[in-house]
């Protein structure tokens, strides 16, 4: 940091201070750990106030530092994540509304995002709901319990944000803090059960995600970086006769090492026509993931209007139902108004 970067407390950010502060943390090659610690400790002592400018350098700084400036890029890596999330828990968790949009941005704007730093984020949407201290996420006053349009919103913001590798999967964490604010909720907004539904339904029907880790996407950038040009390859390959060459025409040649690149990140022999195929292991919803979503319709008594969407969502989704989760889709859908758990007898 530059010898002028403010020292002290700033209780009112202007324009002016802002464009200081982005000269100065901008002024050297990489954004650190240090600007960072003082962005956030400005945006706790200035608080919630009207400065466009301000909202900008905050969530800009916080994406480029956080997502932007890594190997692989645009990936963030744990130890980041697990920064972000004690610097916020410090004061409290997400205290303000800056803080949460800036949240929001880092995690779309990456690539993968640990699901560590998704929980987090969930779980202080969760704590607005059920407390009622929801200034930081939407800026309503609401009582305790109620789920609004607005904080459906938050949530799927969250929820179809990137997980490391698995672009639009719902982990088991998320899974279980949507099941949390279903059961704690005392009136939500219609959305909500569609939205519970459908991020309940995306866990347990989920096509194989494939999941990238940090290594292997760091391998495959830098054998791209190491690779020549396909032209210059092919302008090689002519002269030297390949075109001829026995046992491995050219475009087998070609694609050999985009194959094995692509084989070393787990994305190779995936199904081209899925309509066509008949429903995989990852489709079905087998007896351990019906147990899981049993327990849950049952540890508070009798199901909220989102649960019961849900099994009207699986009925009507899933290919393959375990025995002991049917007689739970056949009540739903046929519309009654409770369901209990069924017997031993009932579940074969």
């Amino acid at each position: 940091m530059s010898s002028q970067t403010p020292s002290t407390s700033i209780e009112t950010m202007t324009p002016h201070t802002v464009l200081r502060l982005r000269k100065d943390i901008y002024s050297h090659d990489l954004l650190t750990k240090k600007d960072m610690e003082l962005l956030l400790r400005f945006a706790r002592d200035t608080g919630c106030q009207p400065c466009p400018e301000w909202d900008a350098l905050f969530s800009e700084a916080l994406t480029d530092y956080m997502v932007h400036q890594n190997e692989p890029e645009d990936y963030i890596p744990e130890f980041k994540a697990d920064w972000l999330i004690a610097a916020l828990n410090a004061n409290g968790g997400i205290c303000s509304r800056l803080e949460f949009d800036m949240l929001i941005d880092v995690m779309t704007h990456a690539l993968g995002v640990p699901e560590s730093l998704s929980a987090f984020a969930l779980n202080e949407i969760k704590t607005a709901i059920l407390t009622g201290h929801r200034n930081a996420i939407t800026g309503e006053d609401c009582p305790p319990g109620m789920v609004t349009a607005a904080d459906v919103e938050a949530l799927r913001a969250v929820l179809y944000a990137e997980t490391m590798g698995t672009p639009d999967h719902i982990t088991r964490e998320e899974a279980e803090v949507l099941f949390d604010i279903a059961h704690g909720a005392s009136k939500t907004d219609p959305s909500f059960d569609d939205l519970f539904a459908r991020a309940i339904g995306n866990h347990v029907l989920a096509i194989s995600p494939h999941p990238v880790e940090i290594a292997a996407a760091l391998h495959f950038e830098k054998w791209l970086g190491s690779r020549e040009s396909l032209g210059s390859f092919l302008a090689r390959s002519v002269n030297a006769g390949a075109w001829s060459q026995e046992g491995e025409d050219l475009l087998d040649r070609v694609l050999k090492p985009f194959r094995s690149a692509l084989k070393a990140l787990g994305l190779r022999g995936r199904t081209p026509a899925p309509s066509t195929l008949a429903p995989t292991e990852s489709e079905e919803i087998d007896d351990t993931e019906a147990a899981w979503l049993i327990a849950h319709l049952t540890r508070e008594g009798e199901l909220s209007a989102a649960e019961k969407h849900l099994l009207q969502f699986l009925g009507t989704e899933a290919p393959l139902i375990a025995p002991s989760l049917q007689p739970w889709i056949e009540k739903a859908t046929a519309g009654e108004p409770e369901l209990s758990e069924p017997s031993e007898s009932t579940a074969r």
